[in-house]
């Protein structure tokens, strides 16, 4: 590791510069907090105390504290250098201080006579079908990694001799950046004073103005939506929740262990990363402009009017003559988006464009938000653990049994369990779950309780509650057991009475923005002869009003369930096996899900020569099917695997999920879905298959 030398530091500190040893990787300094000295010099002792220690790369924080300091970084392999080059005066240009970075890019600096404003975006552009920053600056506050890192070599000047230059040459050369940028500014109204993009809301609804809303879709956006479901959609990474109650989050394309990138609390996202477009740096964000950023390329009012057909918003009555934005979903001749069900049919390509995308999924492959999910299985067969197990995974962000779950609150209704066994038995899950990945973040403050044993509530009494469960920001509410919470005197196994309490979910969900999972009983009896929908008490329309019946039934061995699910709004998801690990459950690849207790046995046709050959063994040839070139997404690689090997759907499965535990193949985020369901996971070749390939 190339060290930077005290006496550059020292050198860096005379010439008036707050400089500070950093993490070349991380592009940050490492000296932990760093808000010190954005107003203040380091002292000669610190800095020598600080450089005498090895550090591979020397940070300046730009603004006033050096000297109205501002650096132009000209990104994206500095593709734009030339042609600012062309457009300034060359006298002026000779004065400046340039280095090359790494990247193939450059660092242009100065200090102003006037002070300089926080980070700005200059120069824009599309670059492989993503908004690119390609000239941007580092002023007040901001800091950048220099000379004499490794990869950043000075081309012209002394940072010893930075040149102040008046006001007027300043704006020449950031008019000339400025002129470069491919991009039209955002349709959308100017910032508020402060650098906060504010609790937009009532400022933007649908056309029409808000004097038609008693309570503008922005404003109940902010109120109950949730924007963990938007954050990962578009790539953003969940990294747990300090103790303040700040959330972590990490950028598209950066990996969380080089940093944050953005916090948020208390409804307010706060962006400081200056490469996570299309935010800006040092700006807040409410749910409400998070939404209208990433799903409407900032037109809150477009966004508004998705809102409202979302079930946002309140319109004061009549809502005749309301227009809504034919971008957003409204029909363009002036009819009112009002709920379908109240205005009644409409045409398909009006259906079109009000719903263009599906609900923001929670669990994919079994769960979206506003649905319901059934889980059923027998008496003191483990579902309460395993939804624990759930639970913990949501409130997360952690995958459940391969499944990608977007992080959010968590309530965990139960009207079983004493408050002590509640209090004892989700740490002791927790803690099984993080021995098996360190860094699970902790989940004390994303998982609500209410414990009801001995104080009966019925679904039905939870619609006084509704208010408080939106301002909580629950994404997922859990409730154990569904038959101890129907209203009394409800006949279960009546198909009315059952869709019913079905439907009044549906409008709680609705109401509150979140998804509802509820636990409940099988029948007597062997339930292996029976199919998915036809397993559980009562009254047959449960399978049919949830989104997602899951059922476990126990496998032949012992100590093992089968989980299986229909499904409304994902394609078929594959059974699997699960082991009862205490206090945890795990797959179970090796077993087949076929093989259920008391099934009559049947001979398995085979599958050719393959089928003989151990799951282990197949999937060290996985990675031969890789192509490079090419990555495929999860689903048509188990396909392939299929086809290539000649095995059943599960078996194929099975092979894949071994290869990616041994590390022949790895995942990936990919560019997006076609059903919009958010990135898809490409396949690549894993580091396993390249020593495999050595030997």
């Amino acid at each position: 590791m190339a060290q930077i030398p005290v006496a550059t530091a020292m050198a860096y500190l005379a010439a008036g510069l707050s400089c500070l040893p950093a993490t070349k990787a991380r592009k940050h300094p490492a000296i932990g907090s760093w808000k010190n000295w954005q107003s203040r010099l380091p002292t000669e002792v610190e800095v020598r105390a600080w450089f005498s220690n090895p550090h591979d790369a020397i940070c300046v924080v730009a603004g006033a504290v050096s000297g109205n300091l501002e650096c132009l970084d000209f990104d994206n392999g500095g593709e734009l250098f030339a042609a600012w080059i062309e457009k300034v005066d060359t006298g002026l240009l000779a004065q400046l201080v340039i280095e090359q970075t790494p990247s193939g890019g450059y660092h242009v600096f100065y200090r102003s006579e006037e002070p300089v404003e926080g980070n700005l975006k200059l120069a824009r552009g599309i670059r492989d079908g993503k908004q690119k920053t390609l000239i941007e600056t580092r002023g007040e506050g901001g800091l950048f990694l220099c000379a004499p890192t490794e990869g950043y070599v000075l081309q012209q000047g002394d940072f010893a001799e930075l040149p102040v230059l008046t006001a007027v040459a300043r704006k020449a050369l950031v008019d000339a950046a400025r002129s470069l940028d491919e991009l039209p500014a955002a349709n959308r109204p100017p910032a508020p004073a402060g650098g906060d993009t504010g609790q937009r809301g009532s400022d933007f609804a649908p056309t029409g103005g808000k004097e038609a809303w008693e309570l503008p879709p922005g404003d109940d956006f902010n109120a109950r939506g949730d924007i963990h479901g938007l954050l990962t959609d578009a790539g953003w990474q969940f990294g747990g929740v300090k103790s303040d109650g700040n959330e972590q989050w990490t950028r598209p394309g950066k990996d969380p262990r080089n940093g944050m990138s953005a916090t948020y609390k208390d409804g307010s996202f706060y962006v400081f990363s200056s490469n996570a477009a299309p935010f800006e740096p040092n700006v807040k964000y409410s749910p409400f402009a998070v939404y209208a950023t990433l799903r409407h390329g900032g037109d809150f009012t477009a966004a508004a009017s998705a809102l409202h057909t979302l079930g946002y918003g309140r319109a004061k009555e009549p809502t005749l003559g309301v227009t809504f934005n034919l971008k957003a979903g409204g029909t363009g001749n002036g009819e009112a988006a009002t709920p379908q069900a109240e205005e009644g049919p409409i045409s398909l390509g009006a259906l079109k464009r009000r719903f263009p995308e599906m609900r923001p999924v929670l669990i994919d492959g079994f769960l979206r938000i506003g649905e319901t999910m059934n889980i059923i299985a027998a008496p003191k067969t483990g579902k309460s653990w395993l939804v624990t197990q759930l639970a913990i995974c949501v409130a997360s962000g952690m995958d459940w049994f391969g499944h990608t779950c977007a992080p959010g609150r968590v309530l965990l209704i139960d009207n079983e369990l004493h408050e002590e066994t509640s209090a004892n038995r989700i740490p002791l899950v927790v803690e099984a779950m993080r021995k098996v990945n360190p860094a699970l973040p902790n989940v004390d403050d994303m998982i609500d309780v209410w414990n009801l044993r001995g104080k009966w509530k019925s679904i039905a009494d939870l619609a006084a509650w509704l208010p408080r469960f939106r301002e909580a920001g629950y994404r997922m509410i859990v409730i154990d057991a569904f038959y101890r919470a129907l209203p009394k005197d409800t006949d279960e196994n009546d198909n009315g009475s059952i869709a019913g309490i079905y439907n009044l979910i549906d409008t709680f969900a609705k109401q509150v923005g979140c998804s509802f999972v509820l636990i409940h009983h099988t029948s007597k009896g062997n339930q292996s002869q029976k199919s998915i929908t036809d397993v559980g008490a009562g009254a047959g329309s449960q399978s049919r009003a949830a989104d997602t019946h899951l059922i476990l039934r126990e496998h032949k061995d012992d100590g093992y369930l089968v989980l299986e699910a229909v499904v409304r709004s994902f394609p078929r998801q594959e059974p699997i096996v699960l082991q009862k690990a205490f206090p945890l459950m795990v797959p179970d690849y090796g077993r087949s899900p076929e093989d259920l207790a008391g099934k009559a046995e049947q001979r398995m046709p085979k599958h050719g020569a393959d089928a003989v050959l151990e799951i282990d063994e197949l999937a060290t040839r996985v990675a031969d099917l890789v192509d490079e070139g090419k990555p495929e997404p999860k689903t048509s690689f188990v396909l392939k695997i299929q086809k290539t090997f000649d095995l059943s759907r599960t078996k194929a499965r099975c092979v894949f999920d071994e290869a990616l535990a041994n590390g022949y193949v790895m995942c990936r985020r990919g560019e997006g879905s076609p059903f919009g369901d958010g990135p898809v996971k490409l396949v690549f070749r894993g580091s396993r298959s390249e020593q495999k390939e050595e030997s």
